[in-house]
C-alpha cells in the first residue's frame, strides 16, 4: 500500500490525501445501507410508541398505588374500630367491677404471694 518513497514529502501527502478507504464511502449503486435505513425510518417512528407506552404504564402504576392505599386505609380503619370496641368493653367491665366493690361485694383479689416481677 504505502511504501516509503524517495519522492518529496509533498507528493507523499498528496498521495495520502487521494487514498480513500473503500468501506468508508458508501457505494453509489447500493444506496443506503440496511443499518442506515433502520436508524432513519424505524427508530424515529418508535419514539411516539415509547412515549405513549410509558405514559400508560405510569398511569396504571399510579392507579394501582391509589387503590392499594385506599384498601390499606379501609383495613386500618376497620382495625381501629375493632380496637376501640375492645377498649369500650374493657372500660365497661372495669366500671362494673368498681361498682361491685363500692356496693360491698368482693371482687376476686390477685394472689397474695410475692410477684416475680419487680418495679424498678
Amino acid at each position: 500500500m504505502l511504501a516509503f518513497s524517495t519522492r518529496s514529502p509533498v507528493t507523499a501527502r498528496l498521495r495520502l490525501a487521494r487514498w480513500k478507504r473503500s468501506y468508508a464511502t458508501p457505494s453509489s449503486s447500493a444506496g443506503k445501507s440496511p443499518h442506515a435505513a433502520v436508524y432513519t425510518s424505524t427508530f424515529p417512528a418508535m419514539i411516539p410508541v415509547f412515549l405513549l407506552g410509558s405514559a400508560v404504564y405510569l398511569g396504571l402504576q399510579l392507579t394501582q398505588m391509589n387503590l392499594s392505599h385506599e384498601k390499606y386505609m379501609s383495613e386500618a380503619t376497620a382495625r381501629v374500630e375493632e380496637l376501640e370496641g375492645d377498649i369500650k368493653g374493657l372500660r365497661e367491665k372495669r366500671a362494673s367491677i368498681s361498682d361491685q366493690t363500692s356496693t360491698g361485694q368482693e371482687s376476686p383479689s390477685p394472689p397474695s404471694g410475692s410477684s416475680r416481677w419487680r418495679l424498678w
